[in-house]
Order: C-alpha cells, then sequence, then structure tokens
C-alpha cells in the first residue's frame, strides 16, 4: 500500500492546511483518512456552524422573502463585513433571497431596520476598494463612481450586486420589489459576470454565480409588475436552467448594448399573473437558446398599467421559431379581456371576446404536453374552429384544453379525431377538459376506442 506522506507531518501543518481549503474542497479533504478527520475537528466544527449560518441568506422582511433562510443580518453590508474579515465564508451561501428592494428605498424604511450606526464608516476603505478594483467593471470612472456609491448610507442595492460578484456558489436567486430602472446596478454587473463565464479566457471567469441555477422574481406591487429587463442578464449565465416569474411585466425590450456574445441554457421557463408582449419574448428567446424543454406562461390582461396585450399566436410563433425542437411541455393560458361594440343604429351591446389561432403546431416535433385555452383554436370571430388532428403535432401526448370559446361549437375540435388518430397522432393518450364542456357521448366513445382518454372535472355528456 502507498504510503500517504502528509500523515508524517505534524498536527499544525495539517491544520494550517485545511484552514486554507474552501468549504468544496475541506469535506473530501477531512473525509479522505480517519487521522486527518481526528486532528481537524476544530475545522470542522467550524464548517458546520458556517453551514447553518451563511447557506442560506436573507435580506429584507421575513414574510417577503420565504421562511427557513438562516441568515439574519438584514443589510448586505453585513455580509460584506463578515467576508472581509473572513474570505472562506463567500463561498458557503447557496440561496439568497432578497425583499423589498424599491427604486426610491429609503435606508430608515422599518423592512430594513436601523441601519448600523457608524458601520460604513468602519469598512469605507475595505468596501471603496471593492469597487475600485472589482475586475468585472472595465472602465475607470465607472469604478469611481461604484466606490462612491457603495459608500452611501442607502446603497444597499449597489452592495448587494458587489456581494453576487464574490459568491460563486449560489444556486438559487430570489427577488422581490426589485428596481424597475434598467440601470439597476444588479441588472449591470450580471450582465458582467455573464460575459465573464461566457468567455474562458477572461481573468474571472466563473468566479462569480458559476453554480447558479434558478432565478426567480416576484412584486408586491399589483399595478406595474416586476419588469422583465431584471431577468435578460441571468438568462446569459451558461449555469442557469430555470426562470420563473410572478406579476412580471414588459411591452417590448432594446438593449443593443448588451448583445450575449453565445445564447444561454435555460430549460424551464414560468411566469404567472404576468403581461409579457411578444417583442419582450422575442429579445428574451434570443438570451435564453434553443434548450428550453418546458415554458409555463399565465397572462393577465385586465391588470392596470400592464400596457402588453396578450398576444397568443405571437408567443407561440417566438416559441416556433426558437424552441421547436426541444420544447416538451407547453402551458399557455391567459384572463381574456373582452370588449364590447354598440350597434350605433340599435344600441345593441355586442361583446367580442378575444380569439388566439395559434396556427399548425406541427413544427414541434419533441411536444409532448400542451395546456392552451380552446380559443387557440378559433380561426376566427365568427366560430370557425379547428380541428385538432390539422394542427396537433404527431410527438402530442397529453392535451388539455380550458373553456372560454363564447363563439363556435368546441365540439368541433374533435371531428376527425377518431379517424385520423393512429397515422397523424400516434401518442395521444388523454384529452382533459377544464371547464363546462358538453360533448356527445359518442364522441368520447369514439375517442376510448383509438386509445383516447377524454375527461375533465366539469364535463357533461349528452346522447
Amino acid at each position: 500500500m502507498a504510503r500517504c506522506y502528509l500523515l508524517t507531518c505534524p498536527n499544525e501543518t495539517i491544520i494550517r492546511i485545511v484552514e486554507e481549503l474552501f468549504p468544496e474542497d475541506l469535506v473530501s479533504f477531512i473525509l479522505s483518512n480517519k487521522a486527518i478527520h481526528s486532528v481537524c475537528q476544530h475545522a470542522i466544527r467550524q464548517h458546520q456552524a458556517f453551514l447553518q449560518q451563511y447557506s442560506s441568506i436573507r435580506f429584507g422582511e421575513p414574510e417577503n422573502c420565504g421562511d427557513g433562510d438562516n441568515f439574519d443580518g438584514n443589510h448586505p453590508l453585513s455580509l460584506l463585513e463578515a467576508i472581509l474579515q473572513n474570505p472562506k465564508i463567500a463561498h458557503y451561501p447557496i440561496k439568497l433571497r432578497v425583499g423589498d428592494y424599491a427604486e426610491d428605498f429609503e435606508f430608515v424604511d422599518d423592512s430594513w431596520g436601523d441601519f448600523p450606526a457608524g458601520a460604513i464608516s468602519s469598512w469605507a476603505s475595505e468596501i471603496a476598494a471593492l469597487g475600485t478594483e472589482n475586475q468585472w467593471l472595465d472602465e475607470e470612472i465607472r469604478r469611481k463612481v461604484w466606490a462612491e456609491e457603495l459608500l452611501e448610507p442607502n446603497g444597499h442595492v449597489q452592495r448587494l450586486a458587489i456581494l453576487l460578484t464574490m459568491l460563486p456558489n449560489l444556486e438559487l436567486i430570489e427577488m422581490r420589489d426589485m428596481s424597475h430602472d434598467n440601470g439597476n446596478p444588479v441588472r449591470e454587473i450580471v450582465w458582467a459576470i455573464a460575459a465573464a463565464n461566457q468567455d474562458p479566457a477572461s481573468p474571472v471567469h466563473d468566479r462569480a454565480l458559476k453554480n447558479l441555477v434558478e432565478i426567480s422574481l416576484d412584486t408586491s406591487d399589483t399595478e406595474y409588475g416586476e419588469n422583465i429587463t431584471m431577468y435578460i442578464p441571468f438568462t446569459t449565465l451558461p449555469s442557469v436552467r430555470f426562470l420563473h416569474g410572478r406579476m412580471i411585466e414588459g411591452k417590448d425590450f432594446r438593449d443593443e448594448g448588451h448583445v450575449p456574445s453565445q445564447p444561454g441554457q435555460i430549460q424551464d421557463v414560468n411566469f404567472m399573473y404576468s403581461a409579457i408582449g411578444v417583442d419582450a419574448w422575442e429579445w428574451m428567446f434570443k438570451a435564453i437558446g434553443n434548450n428550453l424543454k418546458r415554458f409555463g406562461y399565465y397572462h393577465v390582461d385586465a391588470l392596470s398599467d400592464y400596457s402588453a396585450p396578450y398576444d397568443c399566436a405571437g408567443t407561440v410563433a417566438v416559441l416556433r421559431k426558437y424552441a421547436s425542437h426541444s420544447l416538451r411541455r407547453l402551458d399557455l393560458t391567459a384572463e381574456l379581456g373582452v370588449s364590447s361594440t354598440m350597434d350605433q343604429t340599435t344600441g345593441v351591446l355586442t361583446e367580442n371576446y378575444n380569439h388566439q389561432f395559434v396556427g399548425d403546431l406541427k413544427a414541434f416535433t419533441t411536444l409532448r404536453v400542451l395546456r392552451l385555452d380552446d380559443t387557440a383554436f378559433q380561426m376566427s370571430k365568427e366560430g370557425a374552429i379547428a380541428r385538432l388532428i390539422d394542427v396537433l403535432p404527431t410527438s402530442i401526448r397529453v392535451l388539455r384544453l380550458l373553456r372560454e370559446i363564447k363563439v363556435g361549437d368546441p365540439t368541433d375540435l374533435f371531428v376527425g379525431l377518431a379517424e385520423g388518430k393512429k397515422e397523424l397522432l400516434p401518442e395521444l393518450k388523454r384529452i382533459v377538459l377544464e371547464g363546462d364542456y358538453i360533448l356527445r357521448k359518442s364522441i368520447i366513445d369514439e375517442c376510448k376506442a383509438v386509445g383516447i382518454e377524454v375527461s375533465g372535472p366539469c364535463l357533461q355528456t349528452f346522447v
């Protein structure tokens, strides 16, 4: 058996080596040998204490940032101080939850507590250096500005942005009520980190956010929503796979100054209660890349100050352009707005229900599960309904339809389905009708005979 020369070293030397290891290497080293494990009990206890204190970070009010977080410093400055004292701490945070950042935030706001008196002055030179020496910021003037902003008492967002360059092992970031401003320093720093992580030759390649997998945005503002521009930089980080959001808004997006050299590797997008326009989706998918597997979007058309109209067909067109050969699950629904037209002669008020015909879906060659409002198959306002057999892709296995059609007969969807199933939809096994559907029993029986189960919580049948 080969001799382990490390064990011939004095215990003090082994302990010194352990003190230099980052947490991702520390556990493997200590577990490599029983003798080393027994010598390094202090390092083990410190590692466990750091895990408990720093693995999950929260800034803001607890009720707005989730439960179970174990770092209770309300200010990014608190974590900056800890890292400046012991740089190893920067390697422990796995989850970061940020709440109550507002564009016009006052540092004495109750959601953050009282700002620590004298905290900035005691760390002024070290914190200023984080801006002036930051390798992610290219322009000297920009560095000087950042250094000044970092020292401002209300510079919480700037200090948060700098923290992102110091936390290489973050896997999850959840943000609530971040600034809508396109110049938000978090957004700017993430652009820089993404560019560095895409470039193996960069001196700061993979030194920040190299393990970030999921980013989630939310807002408590029911009028304006969280701007989609906060997402775009995160989509270009090579490690990110999941984008989740609630109450996200965006009519369009233009930022020629930040064009990613390479698209991201996003696999899952899920935006609920949001209002996002086709132009914004186009720009986002340029950054997302062509590996998207799951897409969920629930549009709310009636929220005030949400300027982006629902465009199911346009959204599907963007998906068809960027994800037709990767998408496996598509869930695209909405609270459809209703407009009214008054006949000037008779004075009769007629409701005009939106129809959102998505066209042929056969280009989605890998699509397995599809959930749509049935208006996605309504070809005209007059009520013409497309047949499922003519528009669904051959790969589809499960179809879920939400009852929204007001004009026309939704049973037209099933015309020719049983006859053409074997040749055109060989994988289709299940159709779930969500809403008040009424179908002839013969339609359900015909589908069952060819291996398609038709069901629904409120489905009614007649002979």
